[in-house]
């Protein structure tokens, strides 16, 4: 049996049944949601390009970071992009959801996705900055049991500032 990960990991149901999944990122699909991402919050208020954004999300060709694709029912819904090894667990360093697909569960999935893996490797915490006005991932994050565990001002951009939160592991269930 092979140990290499399938191009395409099912994620499980949105609410409404249609089922989630995700692929690792390529650029022109990071083009495509680039331009959808960057006409929304928080990348609009934070000033991010088209350009620049799709760079980070084709970040997983950086040593130490992966990136995908989120789909529902095949299509570009949204990405992540997660750097491992970071104080004992991994860093969500890019979530996003198109806006036609918030609020369906694409987003927790995706948690739940990379905290399983997390577990499965051994990792102690997850890691993540989310802006402190963007209240919807806040509270995505809290209800996925993510804790503050402190504030950079200025850290993006002059005058906003990121939340850092950390959630602990449990061990793996044999």
């Amino acid at each position: 049996m092979s140990n290499r990960r399938p191009l395409l990991e099912n994620l499980g149901a949105l609410a409404s049944g249609r089922p989630a999944a995700m692929r690792p990122m390529d650029s022109a699909t990071a083009v495509v949601l680039s331009k959808i991402l960057t006409g929304i919050e928080p990348w609009s208020r934070l000033g991010s390009s088209n350009v620049a954004l799709a760079q980070g999300l084709m970040a997983g060709r950086e040593q130490g970071a992966r990136s995908w694709c989120l789909t529902v029912d095949g299509e570009p819904s949204g990405a992540m992009v997660v750097r491992d090894n970071w104080l004992r667990g991994p860093y969500l360093a890019h979530l996003s959801v198109v806006p036609a697909q918030q609020r369906q569960g694409l987003g927790r999935l995706a948690i739940k996705w990379w905290e399983d893996e997390a577990r499965r490797a051994g990792g102690k915490n997850l890691w993540l900055c989310v802006s402190s006005f963007n209240a919807t991932a806040q509270q995505l994050y809290l209800a996925a049991g993510f804790k503050q565990v402190g504030v950079v001002d200025d850290l993006l951009v002059d005058g906003l500032d990121e939340i850092l939160m950390r959630k602990r592991l449990s061990p793996a269930p044999d």
